[in-house]
């Protein structure tokens, strides 16, 4: 059935469950990653969930500009960006990419983070902003596949740093695991040797499965260990980039899809995850055009942001899309009541569940 409004994905709901029963099947084999998973689920509960294009089709991969960077910064602390990632080609088997074994995954979570002692998942994890002083985000995959039908997470993430350049790095200048990943993606033809870069460092989540894997798939290279992560990483960190631009634009804004009460009563009475609720992102002007919802207080989220670019004006940056879709098209979705502004610089972020 086609919908003419956006429809909740609750990938959140989902990936809790699923995580429970990964942490307790780890709990005596890899107790360190079961307390994780723990903690992961804090987050997912905790954060402000977004709904997001499919695939993120926000901007071109070759559309990403130094503006881009300079307004990836979360809007609240904690936020949880989902992404269906589907394609109307079906999913053709993957090959790996240099040595690196690839799988589709069609349902993404990018669960971001800023750093805090309350969202301190391992002991130390903290400590990058000795690195990077200027702060910036912890983005960690969480992702479903058809293979298994579960929502698992990630080895790692990608610590993304708000003072961020675009440009040509020389080979001196990349982290080892950087490198790796640059010479797979050029191998493959998804990069050139002059294609701009910016900064990002991966580190693990999951401290027995990155010891196996060390171990076994990568023979004792730490680097190779680190660029998988990195690898498996770089979709959720561009999902952050893009929206975070995006949402930070004064044109734009986010309407909210509420949780659904009597649905929730039926999950609760039987031990399930209630769903949450969800903003979407909206053009400013239409919103104002698009009318209102039950009770007159809610925009009508009708129709999905695709493709755009921003535009820098003398005093603010606009989205100026590249079209609109109907919602019941595969290729994204966008909303909103109250705007999220972007921070002041060096403000602090609202902590949410802390």
């Amino acid at each position: 059935m086609q919908h003419d409004r956006v429809q909740p994905l609750n990938y959140c709901a989902h990936a809790i469950e699923d995580l429970k029963s990964w942490s307790a099947q780890l709990r005596h084999t890899a107790p360190q990653t079961s307390h994780v998973m723990l903690r992961v689920i804090e987050l997912l509960r905790t954060s402000v969930k977004f709904i997001l294009p499919n695939q993120c089709n926000l901007v071109a991969p070759d559309e990403l500009r130094q503006a881009h960077l300079d307004l990836a910064r979360l809007p609240f602390s904690c936020v949880a960006f989902e992404v269906s990632y589907e394609q109307e080609s079906g999913l053709p088997p993957l090959p790996d990419l240099a040595g690196f074994q690839q799988h589709h995954a069609t349902r993404r979570i990018a669960l971001c983070w800023e750093p805090h002692p309350a969202y301190e998942l391992l002991p130390g994890l903290n400590d990058i902003l000795q690195r990077f002083p200027d702060g910036g985000a912890f983005i960690v995959p969480l992702y479903w596949t058809p293979i298994d039908s579960k929502w698992n997470l990630g080895m790692g993430g990608s610590f993304h740093p708000y003072k961020n350049e675009l440009r040509e790095y020389g080979t001196s200048e990349l982290l080892p695991a950087s490198g790796i990943v640059n010479e797979a993606l050029i191998e493959v033809g998804r990069a050139t040797n002059k294609s701009k870069r910016f900064r990002s460092e991966p580190f693990f989540l999951q401290p027995e499965l990155f010891e196996a894997r060390l171990a076994m798939a990568h023979h004792g290279n730490r680097e190779r260990a680190y660029a998988e992560i990195h690898l498996d990483a770089q979709d959720e960190e561009l999902f952050m980039i893009q929206a975070c631009s995006v949402i930070n634009c004064s044109n734009v804004t986010t309407a909210e899809l509420p949780r659904p009460k009597m649905i929730n009563k039926k999950r609760e009475a039987k031990g399930k995850q209630p769903f949450f609720t969800y903003k979407v992102l909206q053009l400013t002007e239409e919103r104002r055009t698009g009318g209102t919802g039950e009770g007159g207080s809610h925009a009508s989220p009708r129709m999905h942001l695709r493709r755009g670019h921003l535009r820098r004006l003398e005093s603010k940056t606009v989205w100026v899309k590249a079209t609109m879709v109907n919602a019941s098209s595969s290729d994204g979705v966008v909303v909103k009541d109250y705007a999220v502004p972007p921070r002041p610089a060096g403000s602090k972020p609202e902590l949410k569940g802390v």
